[in-house]
């Protein structure tokens, strides 16, 4: 009996302490969300900076400063209808916060759920400067390869109030301090 016990309780302590349950993580709102990356390794853990009021966006690698480094590397989820100037303000909010300095917009799929704005981090486990490695794109592949057909966001729909994207969208970006 006391052998049989033994067993239980080790095969719910290898349970409880296999990763098994997702770890709640927190959207823009402020609300609780699961899924598309249930994973508590798409929570933020990168370097901590000082908040920033002004962050540069770039969309080549070449636009960005050889000193510049990523500190973090993420895909965005954005709700269906959001305009140009939706994504800019929630973009630059949550690179300010983090402390970004630039952010450099790679490209964007349609999503294949609303869920909402979320940012699902990826890494770098250590920073790297973005002249030596920018543009690869290879954070959270096997979610972003799920994803739907591609839509252009450049330079004519970022920031445009009048754009609107006609369903949810998922975008990569990484964030630099690049001093």
């Amino acid at each position: 009996m006391v052998k049989i016990l033994q067993f239980v309780l080790m095969a719910l302590l290898l349970v409880s302490t296999s990763g098994c349950g997702a770890k709640k993580l927190v959207g823009l709102d402020g609300t609780g969300f699961l899924g598309f990356g249930d994973n508590e390794k798409t929570a933020f853990k990168g370097a901590t900076y000082p908040p920033t009021s002004q962050v540069a966006i770039a969309f080549q690698p070449s636009q960005v400063a050889a000193s510049c480094r990523v500190f973090a590397e993420a895909l965005v989820r954005l709700p269906a209808k959001v305009s140009g100037k939706d994504i800019e303000n929630t973009i630059l909010a949550e690179a300010g916060k983090r402390g970004a300095e630039q952010v450099l917009i790679g490209q964007s799929r349609q999503a294949e759920d609303d869920e909402g704005a979320q940012f699902l981090y990826f890494g770098p486990s250590k920073e790297y400067l973005c002249s030596e490695q920018c543009g690869g794109w290879k954070f959270g592949y096997s979610l972003w390869e799920e994803q739907g057909d591609w839509v252009n966001i450049g330079y004519k729909e970022w920031g445009n109030a009048g754009y609107r994207s006609e369903g949810p969208l998922v975008m990569q970006i990484v964030m630099l301090r690049c001093r």
